[in-house]
């Protein structure tokens, strides 16, 4: 059925929302040139697996998360262990951690946040020049 998405353009952030207004999870991938590669949906409860449509970090080396719809969190890829760790000492934030072998790969940082949209659109959209740039930045979109 949402297989006429896949290969397009991505459409606005607020059209997605739309679209995917009668699934309570829902995670839109991206390729470098904007256009659609995957998506993951789920209508189980948060006590199941709140997390199913996030992806392997190793996925995020070609596929960008584009949006992310999770109702009772807010969720961004991280890829530096050290800020991973630092961010999960703050409370009610938790990692996803993903390693092969010893090697740490990424993963995905998580807070709790009920009806956050614009949060997560903003952690989504973060850029920066350095690991502290990238913490900062996570942790004023948080605090707004």
């Amino acid at each position: 059925m949402l297989s006429f998405l896949v290969g397009s353009p991505a459409p606005s952030w607020y059209d997605l929302k739309d679209i995917f207004e009668d699934y309570r999870s829902v995670a839109v991938y991206v390729d470098g040139r904007g256009n659609i590669e995957m998506i993951k949906v789920s209508s189980l409860d948060d006590c199941f697996l709140p997390t199913s449509v996030l992806v392997n970090p190793t996925y995020l080396k070609k596929l960008k998360p584009y949006y992310i719809k999770l109702p009772n969190f807010v969720v961004f890829p991280i890829f530096s262990l050290k800020i991973l760790r630092k961010m999960i000492e703050m409370k009610y934030w938790r990692a996803i951690e993903y390693y092969s072998g010893n090697e740490f790969i990424g993963g995905w940082v998580l807070y709790d946040c009920k009806n956050c949209e614009e949060k997560q659109m903003l952690h989504l959209q973060v850029t920066a020049n350095s690991e502290e740039e990238l913490y900062l930045k996570h942790l004023s979109i948080y605090n707004s």
